[in-house]
């Protein structure tokens, strides 16, 4: 009788299973292939509904979509524009966030330059201070601003003066001196930003804008609308136009 030895069994099992196994390999290559096409399409389907250029999550924090905004808390005092322009531009920032510098200093100022003078845009501002504590004090000390009528002299102050996360730019020490460079009442500011006067108003902006589906900044509402990450002005001039 003939036997087996138990290399050439091992040899015969070896050679059944290897083509097994290559095909096992290619399907699940095949599937993690196929699944990565569908989320590149997924991503790039969310931003033109959002109303993004594709690629725009590189701008700030991870894109999503945002759909029917609740009614938002708007203060004449961060408000620049005519309250009756057709369309109203409310932006979500923080005085920390590195892309709401950038979008600032690219496109809101010229969009303020043009459309707002001319009275097509009303432009709010709306704190979203989640970066921490300087963030928090900067948007207190705006608000203070605001209260003596110079909020949007005392925002671009802070934007020039961006210099990191909670590394000293925006203590409350350096923010009353900020003050004092715009020529504020100091023995008003001071007391407002030590005493916490307006740290309700900043809770609620930052509580509207979770509520409003912001996950990073800065985000833009047009007439409704949003608008995620530093985008160039020719974006908003395109959401505009269709107003």
């Amino acid at each position: 009788m003939q036997t087996t030895s138990p290399t050439s069994r091992r040899s015969r099992i070896l050679n059944w299973l290897t083509p097994v196994v290559l095909v096992i390999a290619v399907v699940l290559l095949a599937a993690v292939v196929a699944r990565s096409v569908a989320l590149a399409t997924l991503q790039e389907a969310l931003a033109k509904s959002a109303g993004l250029p594709s690629g725009a999550a590189d701008s700030a924090a991870p894109a999503q979509v945002i759909t029917n905004p609740p009614q938002l808390t708007i203060r004449p005092a961060t408000r620049l524009g005519s309250p009756t322009a057709p369309i109203t531009i409310i932006e979500f920032s923080d005085f920390q966030c590195p892309f709401c510098a950038k979008v600032e200093a690219e496109t809101m100022a010229r969009l303020r330059g043009t459309y707002v003078l001319s009275g097509t845009v009303a432009l709010v501002y709306m704190h979203a201070a989640v970066l921490g504590d300087e963030s928090t004090w900067a948007a207190q000390a705006a608000e203070c601003a605001a209260d003596q009528g110079q909020f949007w002299a005392y925002h671009d102050l802070l934007f020039a003066r961006q210099s990191g996360e909670n590394q000293g730019a925006f203590t409350k020490e350096h923010l009353i001196g900020f003050a004092g460079e715009l020529e504020l009442d100091l023995s008003r500011f001071e007391p407002c930003l030590k005493n916490d006067e307006t740290l309700a108003r900043v809770k609620q902006d930052t509580a509207e804008a979770q509520t409003a589906g912001v996950r990073g900044t800065p985000t833009f509402f047009i007439n409704g609308q949003p608008l995620i990450g530093a985008q160039p002005l020719s974006t908003f001039e395109k959401m505009i136009a269709v107003r």
